[in-house]
């Protein structure tokens, strides 16, 4: 009895790293839809195929991914899916820290965070500990 592929959605603008992410974890067994927006990922979110995210935060605007995070986090239908932000992120919140004040206090929307650039086999075992 085979085991069905889990389902990855990668939001990110940084098009080489989705193309090179996408095919590693492919080749891990993984299947992989992509976004390169917040908005488009909502409408693939939607859809319901994500058993998992993997989330850039900055992308059209520099918390897009956050408000997306949070969107999910406040949906019924979403707010169980976990999300892995991917994202050189830490080091644009030292520089630019009173614009993520709105996250600050709130829950963490993510199940894991690592700093881009990231290694590929590190997010491999990562998502395979968050799905089991």
């Amino acid at each position: 009895m085979a085991t069905e592929k889990k389902n990855i959605l990668m939001i990110d603008d940084d098009k080489d790293f989705v193309l090179s992410t996408k095919t590693f974890l492919e080749g891990r067994g993984f299947q992989v839809e992509t976004a390169h927006n917040g908005t488009d990922g909502w409408e693939k979110i939607k859809a319901g195929k994500a058993d998992l995210l993997v989330l850039d935060i900055m992308m059209d605007t520099d918390n897009e991914g956050f408000n997306l995070a949070y969107k999910m986090k406040e949906n019924e239908k979403t707010k169980k899916i976990p999300i892995i932000i991917v994202s050189g992120f830490s080091q644009y919140l030292k520089e630019k820290m009173d614009q993520f004040e709105f996250v600050m206090g709130r829950d963490w929307p993510a199940a894991a965070q690592m700093d881009k650039p990231i290694n590929l086999k590190e997010l491999a075992t990562t998502i395979g500990r968050i799905l089991g």
